[in-house]
């Protein structure tokens, strides 16, 4: 018997959420800035405080519009990488989650990258952070990441469950309000 490989080698292009939706896999790219834009106005206060750590209530659009470029500038090699779950087509496209990958700023050898992920709160629940995730995996061997590090308030136990459930090996601590969970990449 043929023993699945939970990590794939590659990105996939597509997936269903548990209500049976298919959505679209794929590398962000510099172009999704108006997306990523558009994404952070759909989510919930609690979702901006567990993502960013800290409140994003009164933050200027002009802000919000630069901090999205500067996000989706990644080059998915080196620096920063992200893979997006997308609905739709085209000029309809819309961002529903994202996974990313950072390595520390001045250091494009570090051998360790952080990792943040994010679901819009009418995707939450359906698979989509489990499903970014795992695409982690291969974008990390890409960027030839070893060690992801997870960082989290020591209360958000969703994420700390997904992230666990990824199935990698791992280490957790946790100082001064702050849980860390680094997990090794495997080689194959």
């Amino acid at each position: 018997m043929k023993i699945r490989n939970p990590w794939p080698k590659r990105i996939r292009s597509s997936f269903k959420t548990r209500n049976g939706e298919v959505l679209k896999l794929r590398l962000m790219r510099p172009d999704d800035g108006p997306k990523l834009e558009a994404f952070f106005y759909k989510l919930s206060p609690q979702t901006r405080w567990r993502r960013f750590h800290a409140y994003a209530e009164n933050i200027s659009p002009e802000e919000v519009h630069r901090r999205a470029q500067e996000m989706a500038n990644v080059d998915n090699r080196t620096f920063q990488g992200a893979v997006v779950a997308v609905k739709g087509e085209g000029d309809e496209e819309e961002i529903v989650g994202v996974v990313r990958l950072a390595r520390p700023p001045g250091q494009p050898d570090s051998p360790e990258a952080e990792a943040a992920i994010v679901v819009r709160d009418d995707y939450q629940g359906q698979g989509v952070g489990s499903e970014l995730l795992r695409q982690l995996v291969p974008l990390a061997r890409r960027m030839k990441v070893r060690t992801i590090l997870a960082v989290f308030q020591p209360d958000n136990e969703e994420a700390i469950r997904l992230f666990r459930n990824l199935g990698l090996p791992y280490t957790m601590t946790v100082t001064h309000g702050v849980s860390k969970m680094r997990q090794e990449v495997p080689d194959f």
